[in-house]
């Protein structure tokens, strides 16, 4: 790492030791720019502190001592880099080839990006369908209600367009909402959006951050690289049986964001049904 990094990595992590050892491999190895690694790591109980200290003494490591989740630890991250670029990726990833380079370097050749993402793969090769358009009222309701249910036909379609079926994400486009497995922007575009909503701790708050670049404007794109390969989900699934009621709470914060309390109110009344069902499903 040189003293004027340009990018940052951040890597929140919680009980990923063997993932996130493999990723910050990865990284180095395809370190084709001046890189700033932090790690913050959310009181895991697996030894990630230590292993992190002993074989990448490098990383700027910072060792929460309670779970900030994603929200919180990325912010911490995001206040501590010091390179031009600031890129959030999950520790369940590797990089590929020339990724961190061919990011900067379209970054740099259009100022109009606030903030962008770039492809990801499946362990086996396949593309991750990574990038969306902004959820609506109306999507909210079909898709995370009864209504759904009612009308599975109107929330298939729905989902399809929400989620650019027709797109194959082989070709750079602007899109609307970045997943945070991955985005990257300049360090005052973090501080100027102040990075992600803490009130929505686990959930959304990607999709938020990436309605405050654009009102901010600044345009949120997909990228071409080399990509990333993504395992998916790997810190969540360590707090599954808390995440439905997290789920829930930051889709209600993130309604009231975008359309006030009164469809707040509405929706969550249309969600105990929901609620109730997925609550006796895991049991």
């Amino acid at each position: 790492m040189t003293d004027a990094p340009e990018l940052s990595i951040v890597i929140v992590s919680y009980n990923t030791r063997q993932l996130l050892m493999e990723c910050l491999e990865s990284i180095y190895a395809h370190a084709s720019v001046p890189l700033q690694v932090i790690v913050v790591d959310n009181c895991s109980s697996d030894g990630t502190q230590t292993a992190v200290q002993t074989a990448f003494p490098q990383v700027k490591l910072l060792a929460n001592t309670h779970n900030a989740y994603f929200s919180g630890g990325n912010n911490q991250g995001i206040m501590a880099a010091c390179g031009r670029y600031v890129m959030v990726m999950n520790p369940d990833m590797l990089v590929r080839g020339d990724t961190f380079r061919q990011l900067v370097e379209q970054m740099d050749a259009d100022p109009t990006i606030g903030a962008a993402t770039t492809v990801m793969y499946f362990p086996d090769g396949r593309l991750q369908r990574n990038g969306s358009y902004f959820s609506t009222y109306p999507y909210l309701l079909f898709n995370y209600t009864l209504i759904g249910k009612l009308l599975p036909a109107r929330k298939r379609a729905f989902n399809d367009w929400l989620w650019i079926r027709e797109w194959d994400r082989t070709t750079a486009r602007d899109i609307d909402v970045l997943p945070g497995s991955c985005i990257i922007a300049k360090r005052e575009t973090w501080q100027r959006v102040g990075g992600f909503d803490p009130y929505m701790p686990m959930y959304f708050s990607d999709e938020y951050f990436s309605l405050c670049v654009q009102q901010g404007s600044g345009r949120t794109r997909y990228l071409c690289s080399d990509g990333l390969v993504h395992y998916e989900g790997q810190s969540a699934k360590q707090v599954s049986a808390w995440a439905l009621s997290r789920y829930l709470n930051d889709l209600l914060v993130y309604t009231r964001r975008r359309w006030g309390w009164w469809a707040m109110s509405v929706l969550a009344v249309l969600l105990i049904p929901t609620w109730i069902v997925q609550r006796i499903k895991a049991r």
